[in-house]
């Protein structure tokens, strides 16, 4: 085959990747498998530094920095973190809970029949708001009025 006709189908394969997420590997094994061509890699990566050199920079392994931020809370009742806990939903025991941020004192803990819908945990928000006479609320008005 024409070294002209492999670039061609290297390319029309990375035309279908526009975010060039895909590396040489994954481009070589699509073309296998859509077009039945086995290339080798070595030309499968020339082609790509020649035609798309930053996707080599967009996959690189320093590439995806994750921002992080430090948490600093003001005080108490300054931030809530809630998550859901998996671990039992296998046995129908899904576990949703809210934490203070400052403290790290658990606030309230459910065993409910879902921690994945919205509803379920829109209303445990509310009624720990309600519970709590709304400490939360009351406390992120304050830092807005600062």
């Amino acid at each position: 085959m024409p070294a002209q006709v492999k670039e061609q189908i290297i390319l029309e394969q990375l035309d279908k990747d526009p975010a060039q997420h895909q590396g040489p590997a994954t481009i070589k094994a699509r073309i296998a498998f859509d077009q039945s061509i086995r290339l080798p890699r070595s030309e499968i990566s020339a082609v790509m530094h020649l035609h798309q050199p930053d996707g080599f920079i967009k996959r690189g392994p320093n590439s995806k920095k994750i921002l992080r931020v430090p948490k600093n809370p003001i005080g108490i009742n300054e931030r809530w973190s809630a998550d859901g806990h998996d671990k039992l939903y296998a046995i129908g025991f899904p576990i949703y809970a809210v934490v203070d941020d400052a403290t790290g004192r658990w606030l309230r803990a459910w065993v409910v029949p879902s921690n994945r819908m919205g509803d379920i945990i829109g209303y445990l928000f509310l009624s720990l708001v309600e519970e709590m006479k709304g400490a939360f609320f009351s406390t992120l008005f304050h830092s807005l009025l600062k």
